[in-house]
């Protein structure tokens, strides 16, 4: 996860959490533009974004922290924005692996396996989720086709190609694992070889293994620029617990948009 220094104005932040900034140096970690992040050298983030628009992240996170899976929400606070504030994980990230791809695999599939051999109990729908079935039940016309989610292995070739796909697998998908959601290399936090947390959960919930799985190969490919670890991270995972045809499904459904 990338940490650049920079300058806040803490007089723009409430004032229950201004604190935490004192005598700290302060990074921009932010990775997209729906929100903010910041990381205080102390030991803290704080992610900024709409009003209410964290509100749902901030009681995954929770959910994962209580099951040993995520780091400690210090405090949620709402004015004219949202601010989320939690303790920083221990360790890096699996971008730090990249020099020893076959550890890569190894602990990108056990962390994967922790998590989904958790019971799903009172978790809420996966936001990503309930996009595939929103977008499967609405109009041909309402996707977006968007090609820079595919990769070279579970390709769709057209939006056409996609919709009928979807249109096929409804009763495929199945909201029965506890998922990330969005389970890519930034968001698995390992420490001295093992894993420590999951980060990021606005997609979390119940949801279908197989997407976690589809951006697990994705953000593989992306940050090792090849293809080359599919096989090894699905065989680490164990064949037995996926159904490798779904993995075009979802990237069907990623397709569409």
């Amino acid at each position: 996860m990338k940490k650049t220094k920079t300058q806040v104005n803490t007089d723009s932040f409430p004032k229950e959490i201004r604190h935490l900034f004192r005598d700290a140096n302060v990074y921009d970690s932010s990775c997209s533009s729906d929100a903010s992040v910041y990381y205080i050298d102390t030991g803290y983030y704080v992610k900024t974004g709409s009003l209410h628009s964290l509100t749902d992240e901030a009681k995954l996170t929770k959910m994962f922290y209580e099951r040993g899976l995520g780091v400690e929400v210090i405090a949620c606070v709402s004015t004219d924005r949202d601010y989320l504030v939690t303790r920083s994980a221990v360790g890096e990230d699996l971008t730090h692996y990249l020099q020893n791809p076959e550890k890569l695999c190894e602990l990108l599939a056990s962390s994967l396996l922790r998590l989904h051999s958790q019971p799903v109990g009172d978790a809420p729908v996966s936001s990503r989720y309930r996009r595939y079935i929103d977008s499967a039940n609405g109009s041909f016309d309402g996707g977006c086709y968007d090609e820079s989610v595919l990769t070279d292995r579970y390709t769709v070739k057209s939006k056409e190609e996609a919709w009928a796909i979807m249109q096929a697998s409804k009763k495929m998908l199945a909201a029965d694992t506890l998922i990330h959601g969005d389970a890519c290399l930034p968001n698995i936090i390992q420490n001295n070889g093992s894993f420590s947390a999951f980060i990021d959960f606005n997609m979390s919930g119940a949801g279908d293994k197989h997407i976690d799985l589809y951006w697990s190969i994705w953000s593989l490919r992306y940050n090792l620029k090849t293809s080359a670890y599919t096989d090894l991270f699905l065989d680490m995972y164990g064949r037995g617990n996926f159904n490798e045809d779904m993995l075009r499904v979802i990237a069907a459904y990623e397709l569409f948009g």
